[in-house]
């Protein structure tokens, strides 16, 4: 039985973009007979993605975004609404999973039966592959956490950078305690991480668990706010954003939130 999907959010597909998600599908093709995928989309994409030739082997189901919003945030949202399989894993379209990643995955679901969000340790690359750092491995840095592997909220409340991305999420546990908040800018995955820790829910990290994770690719969403003249934000911004998340992350519902003035 499959029992997770995954959920692969696409705001556009042009030319490169197809070749990157041909790249991301082969990377989980072996895992066709204990998968699901989930693309979600604008429906403003839909004669595209319904013409693009997805791997036959993968169980595919298609969701869009009537709102036609194209946010990373309302599309990951809309997949987890639309998910009925006991776990999801959060994919972008120009990562990659490990091939051992599935394997590892069910062996610490099956022996950690308390826990209900895994992160693996996610390998960051720039555009041309060269490895840049790891994210997520300090859990198991020695003395760092309180219960060595897992997360908790007062390691998030002094460190912020841990990848959601390629972890599996028990999925009625993320509906109750809430989904990804879409008025927090920049800092969405924090206010989830700390949401989940201030209400019980077990974070682990998984270190046979790999993921890979291209760092601030152009026009990908961190970039723009590093780089795009529109779109990029200051110190002072950067600092209210995580502010922000510390001070919501007690509300399972978004609140009305006034961005910083500058």
């Amino acid at each position: 039985m499959k029992n997770i999907t995954i959920i692969l959010p696409i705001h556009k597909l042009e030319h490169n973009d197809e070749l990157m998600l041909n790249n991301a599908l082969s990377s989980i093709e072996n895992f066709h007979n204990d998968i699901k995928l989930m693309i979600v989309s604008p429906n403003s994409l839909k004669d595209k993605i319904e013409k693009f030739n997805f791997n036959q082997k993968i169980e595919t189901t298609l969701v869009y975004n009537k709102s036609n919003k194209t946010d990373f945030v309302t599309q990951i949202n809309e997949g987890i609404n639309n998910c009925n399989t006991e776990w999801f894993s959060i994919f972008e379209i120009d990562d990659e999973y490990n091939p051992v990643w599935l394997s590892s995955t069910n062996e610490y679901i099956k022996t950690y039966k308390d826990v209900d969000v895994f992160l693996p340790i996610v390998e960051c690359t720039n555009t041309d592959g060269k490895f840049l750092f790891y994210t997520n491995e300090s859990l198991w840095a020695y003395g760092f956490a309180k219960d060595q592997g897992y997360l908790d909220n007062e390691i998030l409340l002094e460190f912020q950078n841990y990848q959601t991305s390629g972890g599996v999420y028990k999925t009625e546990v993320v509906k109750y305690n809430g989904l990804f908040k879409d008025n927090i800018k920049l800092t969405f995955t924090y206010e989830f991480l700390l949401r989940l820790t201030h209400h019980g829910v077990k974070v682990m990290g998984i270190p046979k668990c790999g993921y890979k994770h291209i760092e601030f690719r152009e026009n990908s969403l961190f970039w723009s706010y590093k780089n795009d003249e529109k779109e990029k934000l200051t110190e002072d911004e950067i600092k209210f954003w995580v502010d922000t998340a510390k001070k919501e992350y007690f509300f399972k519902n978004k609140r009305d939130v006034t961005p910083l003035k500058v």
